[in-house]
């Protein structure tokens, strides 16, 4: 995916102008509601994505950076539960944010990079070709929008951040070279050039540089009372890092803390007591707090948190010190605590990932009581419910839970985050392009609760089970069915070529070459289709050219993973008017199947890969062979407008379909039994009357409440939200 800023802004009555008048003249009697985000955007407000690093102000601000957030707030500032600003100008254009931040009485210090977009942005604003600069956007703390620029300073000449950005070192494109810490005081910043491995200090005022020393891949920086520094260090070496003491200058200084086995220090800070307190995003996912003696030694005195985070004892369930991917933590200076956490910690080297979610927590001085907490917790994520209950919504990684008499925004808990990287680091999730488990379908069948999830584009299936009794909410890694191979290394034993599938045979969670069983007979032909899996179990596969193919389940092995074989596959061939298939549902039930395509008078064309097409067509009888239509209908398309129309997911419910469009923010509702136009639904106020894209193959799911009412999920990334749209007919 090309993470571009896809914002759109077009209003509804705009869209309607490109569409048949039917479809603008039937609105429907709905509200507008939204998961997973502390704000939805009426206000104008919304919790960034991902959090890697925070600068806390004495009075208790905080200041945020990450390398992205779909809206452009990589750089955030937060007070009190609350979110004032957004720094702008770290996205797009070759610009991203960073991994660092800091800040002083005066100034915002947030690392950044300037690219050159595969080289089509050229001049005095952008790196030159093959190279990417990484360094420093030094902002104003009252406006950190506006750049604080100096003598030297480069970039955004056009806007208002113009040459208040500090190259500190010059990489190939390919190379990640991201400044991994920074500190400041008034008269100092401290710039951790983890890809030269040194420290690089510079004058606050001028940015002048001042001196510097080698450190090996230096990562976060705290600065003491005493003026000395505390580094993570070593932060690419192969036995994990350190954190070192030295002074200003560079000489290294006793009291290097003895960290417990395990701990993987991510931050350091300095509390308002003098002690040292260094974030371990290990397995037991503490605050360590080291007393400091006079002569200069540290000892472990106590620790912050619940040993082993969300993961303990009853795994998954989030709440008051269960930290989950410590990125950040700090102190103001009345001594309350700030810690912010993404599901995943520190970004990997080299890698483009965003977290599995932002979390941004305070917790009160000494009675350490929990003050407020944000979230921005989805990002590539659908939704899609329990089919025991409406109540609970499932993501690729996340449980709600909703209270349908709340007011909107308010009706969702974070109920549980259902990954495992620590006992189970072989989820593919973590192998797949984004890190993400993606769009979900949740199943109930044989007597268990099963979550199988696609990637964002549908070329891999994941199957997952769970175990309350061992495992709590976090689903169990048990198969995984891919049209072709996956790029890489892992998994060792997929085949070269073609078709092939995993299934957990010995139940460890992890896949193992002889798990895995190929079907190169099928070759390419089953390449970019479209999974879907039924109320019993049953794995659909709608290729684009050959046809629909169904994998009977065949029970569950002795471990409560699903069976599936190829020799017991049927395939179905291409129904009429199809050419080309793109989404399909099949609803057991009533052996019906839901087709949307392409056809002969509208043919597939490349430029339109990722839509569900112009087509939507009913099937009665499907297990029967009936491979003619009880009804076509013509969705709504317009590729020559601006924006166009076009369709890009489909969820059936009920009595109802509903297709969601691709750039028009809008939902189209049909009946199921006939196929006639029922109406539409936009985003309304509590959203800012806008979304982003419905960006992915499965971007949308529906239910039926037992009150008649009708829930409808739809992937929202422009604000890390899933959007809820509730609609009873014939009110």
């Amino acid at each position: 995916m090309n993470f571009a800023y896809r914002l759109l802004a077009a209003s509804a009555a705009a869209s309607a102008l490109l569409m048949p008048c039917a479809f603008a003249q039937t609105p429907l009697n709905y509200t507008t509601s939204w998961i997973g985000n502390s704000f939805g955007y009426g206000d104008g407000k919304w919790m960034q994505l991902d959090v890697e690093a925070i600068a806390v102000a004495p009075d208790g601000t905080v200041y945020t950076n990450a390398p992205w957030d779909e809206s452009g707030s990589e750089i955030g500032v937060y007070a009190r539960g609350d979110k004032l600003a957004v720094g702008g100008n770290t996205h797009g254009w070759g610009a991203a944010g960073g991994d660092a931040i800091a800040v002083n009485s005066t100034y915002v210090y947030a690392a950044m990079s300037i690219g050159n977009q595969n080289n089509t942005l050229r001049g005095s604003d952008y790196s030159p070709a093959g190279s990417t600069w990484f360094g420093v956007t030094r902002r104003l703390r009252s406006n950190v929008a506006k750049g604080a620029p100096f003598a030297g300073g480069i970039g955004n000449s056009a806007n208002v951040t113009k040459n208040s950005f500090l190259r500190v070192t010059v990489a190939p494109s390919a190379a990640d070279a991201a400044v991994r810490g920074l500190a400041a005081t008034d008269t100092e910043l401290y710039v951790a050039d983890t890809y030269d491995n040194q420290i690089v200090v510079y004058d606050a005022q001028t940015m002048r540089q001042l001196r510097s020393w080698a450190v090996p891949s230096p990562g976060r920086i705290a600065i003491d009372s005493d003026s000395t520094l505390w580094v993570v260090q070593g932060m690419q070496s192969p036995t994990g890092p350190t954190v070192a003491h030295y002074d200003p200058n560079g000489a290294a200084l006793p009291g290097a803390p003895a960290l417990p086995a395990g701990t993987m220090p991510a931050d350091v800070a300095i509390a308002p007591s003098g002690q040292l307190a260094i974030a371990d995003d290990g397995a037991q996912q503490l605050i360590l707090l080291y007393n400091k003696s006079a002569s200069g030694q540290t000892q472990l005195a106590s620790t912050l948190g619940t040993r082993d985070g969300i993961f303990h004892t009853v795994k998954g369930v989030p709440g008051d010190w269960r930290f989950n991917g410590i990125t950040g933590i700090g102190f103001d200076q009345a001594g309350n605590l700030y810690v912010a956490q993404n599901g995943q910690g520190l970004r990997p080297f080299g890698s483009s990932l965003v977290g599995q979610g932002a979390v941004l927590e305070a917790y009160r001085g000494l009675t350490r009581a929990s003050m407020w907490r944000l979230y921005g917790l989805t990002f590539v994520d659908a939704a899609a419910f329990d089919p025991a209950s409406t109540a609970n919504v499932y993501t690729g990684s996340k449980l709600f839970t909703l209270d349908y008499r709340q007011s909107a925004g308010k009706e969702w808990s974070y109920a549980a985050f259902t990954l495992d990287r620590f006992d189970y680091p072989d989820d593919p999730a973590f192998h797949m392009a984004r890190g993400v488990r993606g769009s979900p379908m949740v199943r109930r069948f044989n007597g268990g609760l099963f979550l199988y999830t696609l990637d964002e584009y549908a070329h891999y299936l994941n199957v997952y089970r769970f175990s309350p009794s061992t495992e709590g909410d976090v689903a169990i890694p048990a198969g995984l069915f891919a049209q072709n191979p996956l790029p890489g290394n892992w998994p060792q034993g997929q085949p070269t070529y073609g078709e092939w599938m995993w299934r957990d045979a010995n139940g460890d969670g992890r896949v193992n070459a002889a798990e895995i069983t190929s079907n190169p007979s099928t070759g390419s032909t089953v390449g970019d289709g479209y999974w879907w899996v039924d109320a019993p179990g049953n794995v659909w596969l709608a290729t684009p050219k050959s046809g629909i193919r169904e994998m009977p389940l065949q029970g569950l092995d002795a471990h409560g993973n699903p069976q599936y074989t190829y020799a017991s596959a049927r395939m179905f061939p291409m129904p009429a008017p199809f050419t080309r298939i793109a989404r399909i549902v099949y609803d057991a039930a009533s052996d019906t199947m839901y087709v949307t395509g392409f056809t002969a008078a509208i043919p597939w064309d490349s430029t339109h890969w990722k839509e569900a097409g112009p087509v939507l067509a009913r099937y009665d009888h499907w297990s029967a062979g009936t491979l003619t239509p009880t009804y076509t209908v013509s969705l709504p398309w317009n590729t020559t407008g601006n924006p166009q129309v076009t369709t890009v997911g489909i969820a059936v419910a009920g009595n109802y379909v509903f297709i969601a469009e691709l750039y028009t923010q809008r939902i189209d509702v049909y009946d199921a039994r006939n196929g006639q136009y029922v109406g539409a639904m936009t985003p309304g106020a509590s959203v800012g009357n806008t979304s982003g894209w419905v960006d992915i193959y499965m971007g949308i799911s529906a239910a039926q409440r037992d009150t008649g009412e009708y829930v409808v999920l739809v992937e929202d990334d422009a604000r890390a939200k899933i959007l809820m749209y509730r609609w009873t007919p014939g009110q």
